[in-house]
């Protein structure tokens, strides 16, 4: 047998979809379909099969439609019924319902079964479980490649945060005064009792990636540690301290090599974000992530903003409560912001008021001393969008003498963020291999990685001062290799009515007496994936 077509029509006619399996035009198949509707009308056999000089037409009806195959008039009429028979099982498992709908819904996974079932004109010699089994194959095999790339772009994407990272920490190694040569010096000599120094770097090693309630365990284990200490030792220096003492000892103009070994200690290089000590029992968090493209021009691509609100408790007393967050300044049931709230917590609460408490009264939050995330939110900004946009960055390149110049203006979006300030402003400009120089402005170069390029460093931005440097790059002709800019800030210690979003908590309320609560609170803000292209 030779099936030259599959088709699915309506019972009036309709041509709905159909894969031919040899060389035929569209337009004699829709000729062909039409064709068969005037046999079948004019048909008194009970046979489910009609002929005319060129082809044979094997139909089986189902609801209000037929589902045809076009064979040849040689072919064997049993084996065409056979045919005929697989092709009806495998609409039947495709579709839940027979509608037109439904039928152009599953469009593709029909006709890939019908690849399946006729290869060349000619029936292969499968069963239903079988056809069903190679096409969950195919799927799967494009699952586990997307897979694959997702993995691809996951590890590219910690490959340069670790690049970023390692900038910062070597940042913080010169701001103690050891200079380029710092962590050679700082080594321990082989042979002297460094057991002590090993174990705090691989314990710094593991919190540094670990959990956020795992990271603020163990920092608030250190804070205990060196309060016996210096109990004991009331001269010597914190480590901590002292890092926070040279936070602006550095010179400017120094440069120097920056190796491309991943950081293993990042703790202190993201900002030094430490909560106070809460003496209330009650301290909220805000932190918020964002993520923006920036053309050149300082024209908005895209953005998107990620936070968590976070509830830290150290006293039982305190474990009953409900967070009434500020109506005035988000609205909760908004599309534009995804908010989502722990399992625990009362969902259709918050939508209506604003109030973030437990769906069971009777339970309380774990007072524990750990950070639990209550509530997420998530807020994406399209094409000339700044609303959730804390820094403005626009470029202006010209051509100089030795090669390109590179004029960066920068300023706070006083529109969108209220929090005064932001702080190690970092710009990376991808060049490798090439000697740059500021010629005007505040910022620093910092240093030249062996991955990411030239370092660019600014300390701090205020509210209402904007910026501008420049930095002539020397024998570079083309434009489009200084980009895309990589730019990081941080603001890792704001005051509690900071939230790009918005969010701020308004009052903390005793849920067994009503009555409101002291509470401490601050908000963080930093960057992931904050580019100039």
């Amino acid at each position: 047998m030779v099936v030259l077509a599959a088709s699915i029509t309506t019972r009036a006619g309709k041509p709905l979809l159909s894969r031919q399996f040899k060389d035929i035009t569209k337009d004699r198949v829709t000729e062909l379909l039409s064709n068969f509707q005037n046999l079948v009308a004019n048909s008194n056999s009970q046979h489910t099969f009609v002929e005319d000089e060129h082809v044979r037409y094997v139909y089986k009806p189902f609801e209000d439609f037929f589902i045809i195959l076009i064979t040849n008039r040689q072919s064997n009429i049993i084996q065409d019924l056979d045919t005929l028979n697989l092709f009806s099982q495998t609409v039947n498992a495709t579709l839940r319902g027979f509608d037109e709908n439904d039928i152009f819904h599953n469009a593709f996974e029909i006709l890939g079964s019908f690849d399946e079932i006729i290869s060349m004109g000619y029936k292969e010699n499968l069963s239903l479980s079988q056809i069903q089994t190679f096409l969950s194959m195919e799927s799967h095999e494009e699952m586990i490649q997307e897979i694959i790339d997702r993995g691809k772009e996951f590890d590219a994407k910690e490959q340069r945060k670790r690049a970023a990272k390692e900038i910062m920490r070597k940042e913080h190694d010169r701001r103690m005064g050891g200079g380029q040569y710092s962590e050679y010096l700082d080594q321990p000599k082989f042979g002297t009792n460094n057991n002590q120094t090993n174990m705090n770097d691989a314990y710094n090693s593991y919190y540094s990636n670990a959990s956020n309630a795992a990271q603020q365990s163990y920092q608030h284990l250190q804070k205990q540690q060196q309060q016996q200490q210096q109990q004991q030792h009331p001269h010597q220096h914190s480590p901590v301290a002292e890092v926070a003492s040279t936070h602006t000892s550095q010179k400017r103009g120094r440069i120097s090599k920056i190796g491309s070994t991943p950081a293993s200690n990042i703790i202190i290089t993201q900002g030094l974000i430490d909560e106070p000590e809460n003496t209330s029992g009650v301290l909220i968090t805000t932190k918020e992530t964002i993520s923006a493209q920036i053309t050149r021009e300082g024209d908005i691509t895209s953005s998107e903003l990620k936070g968590v609100l976070e509830l830290r408790v150290n006293d039982s007393q305190y474990g009953k409560i409900s967070i009434q967050l500020d109506s005035n300044k988000v609205d909760f049931k908004s599309k534009a912001l995804n908010f989502k709230t722990h399992p625990n917590i009362d969902k259709k609460q918050f939508l209506q008021d604003g109030v973030i408490g437990l769906k069971d009264s009777n339970k309380s939050f774990p007072p524990n001393d750990q950070s639990l995330g209550v509530l997420r939110w998530r807020k994406t900004g399209g094409s000339d969008d700044d609303s959730i946009i804390p820094l403005k960055v626009s470029t202006w390149v010209s051509e100089s003498s030795n090669g390109l110049t590179v004029t960066f203006e920068y300023e706070l979006n006083e529109d969108s963020y209220n929090g005064g300030q932001l702080q190690d402003i970092y710009f990376i400009i991808p060049i490798l291999n090439a000697t740059a120089s500021v010629t005007d402005g505040d910022a620093i170069i910092k240093g030249y990685d062996d991955e990411q390029g030239i370092v660019l460093y600014v300390k701090d931005l205020q509210q209402g001062e904007p910026g501008v440097f420049n930095v002539e790059i020397e024998n570079v002709e083309d434009e489009d290799s200084l980009f895309p800019i990589n730019v990081t800030f941080i603001n890792p210690n704001g005051s509690s009515d900071i939230s790009l979003c918005g969010v701020t908590a308004d009052q903390i309320v005793n849920t067994e007496d009503g009555q409101p609560i002291e509470y401490q609170a601050l908000s963080t803000l930093k960057n992931d994936e904050y580019v100039v292209v």
